[in-house]
Parts: C-alpha cells; structure tokens; sequence
C-alpha cells in the first residue's frame, strides 16, 4: 500500500470513492475536491492498493496553529483494515511539521466506526455542532493535541 499527495489526475477516483461515503446531500462536488487538491493551504492524501487503485482518502487544512481533518473516506471493500487511520496519522504528522498544535475534526455521532477511529488516534470530544450537515444531522466535534 502507497499513501501519497492527491494530483488532479486522481480526481475521478476520489470521486468515486466520495459516492461510496457519503449520502448524496452531504457529498463534496468535483468542484470542491479540485480546489482541496490544488489548495496551497490543504493536504489530500490517498492510498493505493497492490493495483494501484485509490481505495482511501483523506483532507486536511491548516489555519495559524490548528489543523482540520476536513473528509476521510475508504472504500467499502476494504473498511476496517486500518487504512483510514494510516492516512489520518499521515495527516497529523503533515499538520505538526507545518505548526499546527492541535488537530479538529467533525463527525457524525452515529458513525460508530469512525468516532471509535478518533478515539484511538487521540481524539478526544469536544462539543456538537446541531444541523451541521446538510442533512441536518449534528456533527460531534473532536480535537487531539499534536
């Protein structure tokens, strides 16, 4: 398995992982993750598999001192083989050595998967943001010292 920095090339398949993550009304337009890839500011790093295939993907963004973990999104097919987690303590070692202090995230509380994920990186609770997502579902917000 190979994690590496997203290239506009990728973006049809992170794209089609994006389908595969989220519900239709809380999807990221293509419009959206080519200004992530292309971001000076953002960080997009995917995983490949023995074929090549991007199966996961994740985004980060820095502001002064925090960092925000923005999407994570793994293939179905391979869920739970801690390739979410491999690119996210990717993320926090990127969001270290550029300053930030801190990491933020936002998650649904009923993502059991995830939210347990966090938890075992470090993250820890902090608050609820009510109709975070366009859904209107509320989003548990956690944070980790870097």
């Amino acid at each position: 398995m190979i994690i590496s920095t997203a290239r506009a090339e990728d973006l049809d398949e992170v794209l089609a992982l994006e389908a595969t993550g989220f519900e239709p009304g809380e999807r990221w337009s293509r419009e959206s993750w080519a200004s992530e890839i292309d971001h000076p500011e953002r960080l997009v790093l995917v995983r490949h598999d023995a074929h090549g295939l991007i199966v996961a993907v994740a985004s980060f963004s820095l502001a002064a001192d925090a960092s925000d973990l923005l999407r994570v999104i793994v293939h179905p097919a391979v869920r739970s083989r801690g390739y979410g987690s491999s690119l996210v303590r990717a993320g926090m070692e990127w969001a270290k050595a550029v300053g930030a202090e801190r990491m933020l995230l936002e998650v649904r509380p009923d993502n059991a998967p995830a939210v347990k994920v966090y938890t075992r990186l470090g993250f820890k609770p902090l608050s609820t943001r009510r109709n975070y997502y366009p859904t209107g579902a509320d989003a548990l917000v956690m944070a980790v010292m870097l």
